[in-house]
C-alpha cells in the first residue's frame, strides 16, 4: 500500500504582492493550458493529429480515465486530477506571495512539466498584474515538516525534489482527539447539489475520506485499509468549537463564483485514524475544485 507525491512551492517577492495574489487565484483554472504548453513536444494546437498521443504527458495527466477494474469504478467513479494547486502566504511580509503544487502518484514522473507550467503561470501574472521588472522568484521542494529546499530548473528536476509517502504520513502522524482546521481558500462542499453555507465536520471528513481513497486507488498502489462506514459514523460525534468559519465570495473572484467556507474551527472527539487521514488530505486540498486551489487548508493537532 503506497501513494507517493511531491510538493513544490514557488516564492515570489514583488512590491505588488496583493495584486499578484489575486491574479494567481484567478489564473489557477488555466493551469491545464500551461501544462499542455510546457509538455508538448510537437504542437499543442494539433492534438487530434499528433503521432505521440500514447506517450503524451498532457494526455496521461489530464485524461482522468476510468479504471479497468469494475470494483474501483463502483467505489470511486471518475478519478480526480493527480495534482493540487494552492496560493499561500508564508509570513506577514507583504512583499511575499507563494504558489505551490502537490504532484501525486505516477504524475511525479512529469514533475518538470508541472514545475515549468507553474513558473510560466506565475510570470504571466507578474507581467500582466504587476508589470514588475524586479520581481524575484525561487522554487523549493518541501519535506514533511514544511522545510523548504531550493531546487534548480534543470531537466533532472525529478532527482532534486523530495518524494513524500502517504503511507509514512498515515503511520507516523501524531494521535489526538483535538485538531484545529484552518481553511485558507474557499471550501466548496456540495449538499443537495448546492455549495454548503455552513461548516459540518462529518461532511468535511467524509469528503476527505472519499478524496484520499480515490487518489490512492487511481494513482497509488493498493487501497486504503479503512472501515469507511465506521469512520463515517464516528465523524458524526465530533464537536466543533470556536467556529469562526464563514461563507464568503472572495473579492478576487470577479464574475466567477468561487464562494465557499473560510476561517478556523477547533474540533474535538476525533478517534484513530481520523487525524492521520486528515493530515494526508490536507496535502490534497478539499471539496469541489480542489485540484485548482479551492479548499486549501491546514490541520494543526492540538
Amino acid at each position: 500500500m503506497e501513494l507517493d507525491f511531491v510538493r513544490i512551492e514557488c516564492e515570489i517577492i514583488d512590491k505588488k504582492s496583493a495584486q499578484l495574489t489575486d491574479a494567481l487565484n484567478n489564473e489557477l483554472r488555466n493551469f491545464e493550458a500551461y501544462f499542455k504548453s510546457s509538455s508538448c513536444l510537437v504542437d499543442h494546437k494539433l492534438c487530434s493529429s499528433c503521432d505521440l498521443q500514447v506517450e503524451c504527458a498532457y494526455r496521461i495527466v489530464f485524461n482522468q480515465a476510468l479504471s479497468s477494474d469494475p470494483e474501483t469504478v463502483r467505489l470511486h467513479q471518475k478519478p480526480s486530477l493527480p495534482f493540487s494547486l494552492y496560493i499561500s502566504c508564508i509570513s506577514d511580509n507583504t512583499l511575499l506571495c507563494t504558489s505551490g503544487i502537490i504532484v501525486i502518484g505516477y504524475a511525479v514522473n512529469y514533475v518538470e512539466y508541472f514545475h515549468a507550467a507553474l513558473l510560466e503561470m506565475i510570470m504571466k501574472c507578474v507581467n500582466t498584474a504587476t508589470q514588475s521588472t524586479d520581481a524575484l522568484l525561487r522554487s523549493y521542494s518541501l519535506n514533511y515538516l514544511g522545510e523548504r529546499h531550493e531546487i534548480s530548473h534543470a531537466a533532472s528536476l525529478l532527482e532534486n525534489v523530495i518524494l513524500l509517502s502517504g503511507r509514512h504520513i498515515l503511520q507516523n502522524s501524531v494521535h489526538s482527539e483535538c485538531i484545529k482546521l484552518i481553511l485558507k481558500s474557499p471550501l466548496r462542499l456540495l449538499s443537495n447539489g448546492s455549495i454548503t453555507r455552513r461548516f459540518d465536520f462529518a461532511a468535511f471528513f467524509c469528503s476527505q475520506l472519499r478524496r484520499c481513497s480515490s487518489l490512492w486507488a487511481y494513482y497509488g498502489v493498493g487501497e486504503l485499509d479503512l472501515d469507511f462506514v465506521q469512520l463515517s459514523g464516528y465523524s458524526q460525534n465530533v464537536t466543533a468549537l470556536d467556529n469562526s468559519i464563514k461563507y464568503i465570495q472572495p473579492s478576487w473572484s470577479g464574475k466567477l463564483n468561487r464562494a465557499g467556507l473560510t476561517g478556523t474551527v477547533e474540533c474535538v472527539g476525533l478517534v484513530d485514524p481520523m487525524i492521520p487521514l486528515l493530515i494526508l488530505g490536507s496535502y490534497f486540498n478539499a471539496g469541489k475544485g480542489a485540484s485548482y486551489g479551492s479548499g486549501f487548508h491546514q490541520i494543526e493537532v492540538e
